[in-house]
């Protein structure tokens, strides 16, 4: 991976550019249940759960993920800038949040994300398993403790 390329804990000082990695990609857009999820105050608690990282390159922040038990395990978002994709962020990220999160206690993590979006096949390629559609016609994947 590019020597300039480095991962922070996400904290609240980061909620800035969380919104601003969030609003670059070009699939995955927001859809109109999501932005409650965008609110300070929820952003702040989602982030405050502790299971969330961002990466940089140089001095620009490329790429986001966190993890929530809301009460269950998920995904709550990962995200990469157009420009930094096809890197090993996104990968470095999902193993993060993914390891700090079977080290919490979860045995299974499920996340949802548009179908036949590159994530969709990125999360495959990870070994997330393709469960079902949510209510609203996302793709659901669930990841498994090693061993289960």
């Amino acid at each position: 991976m590019d020597s300039l390329i480095t991962f922070e804990k996400l904290t609240a000082q980061h909620l800035p550019y969380l919104y601003e990695i969030r609003f670059s990609v070009e699939e995955n857009l927001l859809h109109p249940h999501q932005i409650q999820y965008l609110q300070r105050k929820q952003a702040l608690e989602d982030i405050n759960q502790g299971g969330g990282w961002i990466c940089k390159h140089g001095d620009d922040y490329a790429g986001v993920g966190f993890g929530l038990f809301i009460p269950e395990p998920l995904i709550g978002g990962l995200f990469v800038k157009p420009e930094y994709q096809s890197k090993g962020i996104g990968s470095a990220l999902l193993a993060r949040i993914t390891h700090w999160m079977f080290e919490h206690g979860a045995e299974a993590i499920h996340l949802t994300t548009d179908p036949g979006s590159k994530a969709e096949g990125f999360y495959q390629y990870n070994g997330w398993a393709v469960v079902g559609q949510d209510e609203f016609g996302q793709v659901e994947l669930v990841k498994r403790q090693e061993g289960d």
